[in-house]
């Protein structure tokens, strides 16, 4: 069982090394920095805690972060605190609940060798701690300068084992038991994307979309490997998911396509498109490949709507243009920034997306043309019952005169 206070308050996530090997910028300034380093806190109770004047302790720098008052984390909330936003950055969004908060310091102050992360309640004089990188756990009333001398500790300590640089530690789903330290950090955004494993051919083979930065080489179906101009995850707990389930990710189970597509299960988001190569295709659009939504290709056997069971972490790959991407070896869009996307995309992604490509951002985005056409809606999944009825596979090029 993790360690809890209050009832339910557990350490859920720490960012120890956003500025390493690889990068991660947590407040979207358009440079990955060390004080985009942050620690995240999860409710998981079944009701609100209230967590003012609950603080955040470093052997190092003492109290280095309060709760304001009148601070209650919902049940299934997140309450993340990163070091400092830079300037022109701003601190991330999340999901209704979700709580985001900076301490304003102007440097680090986690130790990236192996640090300890302590959380304590003045009120209750009790307090949690995790260690990483084989730090040993401290006992802060004999060490910390300013901590209560009487504290006492709930659980025993929890380690999170070893972090990669640019990566977060994180339980293995929120409030779980498990830790891993290889997974894209996760401040919020919209899902028109990928989920977490998803495969994608680079130029270093095949990689797991929690390993790609901006920068990696992505092959394309038209232009060979192009290189990852920004991505973003949003994790979405099983409670959030349980009561939207427009949040539910599409299954395309392996082969499901045709000609053996998916090579894998492949699992995205609803509106995400998958590229249709087909006779029928033709017939209906006049075009030999359409991009269509996920849910509109709900009728063809093998491909379902996904109960969840755990978090989906949903992943959005932007590119210079829109490409086609080899997702599970599936053609699949990267990001497209139509009118509609831009919508749906909340303000910290979009606030990023200005750092990155300037301020004519919004004029690259109407300039971006679709790497196929669009189609959707009724003579979308029409395409697909067709198909089903005919037994003909949506992933092959046909030989039209």
């Amino acid at each position: 069982m993790a360690d809890t206070l209050l009832g339910g308050i557990v350490i859920n996530e720490i960012l120890v090394d956003p500025n390493g090997a690889n990068n991660f910028d947590t407040d979207g300034n358009g440079t990955a920095s060390a004080v985009d380093e942050y620690v995240e806190l999860y409710n998981t109770s079944a009701g609100p805690i209230d967590i003012s004047g609950v603080q955040l302790w470093d052997q190092g720098v003492g109290n280095w972060f309060t709760f304001p008052p009148g601070t209650i984390l919902e049940a299934g909330g997140h309450a993340m605190v990163m070091s400092g936003v830079q300037a022109g950055g701003s601190l991330p969004t999340g999901a209704p609940g979700d709580l985001f908060f900076e301490a304003g310091r102007g440097s680090a102050l986690i130790n990236n060798g192996g640090d300890n992360v302590v959380v304590y309640d003045p009120a209750a004089d009790q307090y949690i701690s995790a260690t990483f990188n084989g730090d040993a756990l401290d006992d802060p009333t004999a060490t910390y300068s300013g901590f209560s001398a009487t504290a006492t500790q709930s659980g025993a300590g929890e380690s999170f084992g070893n972090d990669t640089d640019g990566f977060s530690l994180q339980r293995n789903g929120d409030g779980g038991n498990t830790f891993v330290g290889n997974q894209t950090p996760t401040p919020g955004t919209n899902n028109i994307c990928f989920t977490q494993g998803t495969l994608f051919q680079t130029d270093k083979g095949l990689r797991r979309i929690e390993e790609l930065r901006p920068g990696d080489l992505l092959m394309t179906l038209d232009n060979g490997l192009q290189p990852i101009r920004w991505i973003w995850a949003r994790k979405r707990d099983l409670a959030s998911l349980l009561r939207e389930p427009a949040l539910h990710a599409v299954l395309i189970r392996k082969g499901a396509l045709g000609n053996g597509l998916p090579l894998r299960d492949l699992r995205v988001s609803r509106q995400h498109r998958i590229l249709v190569q087909s006779k029928i295709a033709w017939r209906m659009f006049d075009k030999l490949e359409v991009l269509t939504p996920a849910k509109d290709l709900l009728g063809l056997k093998g491909v379902t709507l996904e109960v969840p069971t755990q978090d989906i972490t949903y992943f959005h790959i932007l590119l210079e243009d829109h490409q086609v991407l080899l997702a599970e070896g599936t053609p699949a869009e990267s990001l497209y920034l139509g009118a509609e996307a831009r919508h749906a995309l909340e303000p910290a992604a979009l606030q990023e997306l200005a750092l990155i490509f300037g301020k004519d951002w919004q004029a690259f985005c109407q300039d971006m043309p679709p790497a196929r056409p669009l189609v959707s809606g009724r003579r979308a999944r029409l395409m697909a019952a067709r198909h089903a009825k005919n037994n003909k596979a949506l992933q092959s090029v046909p030989a039209v005169s």
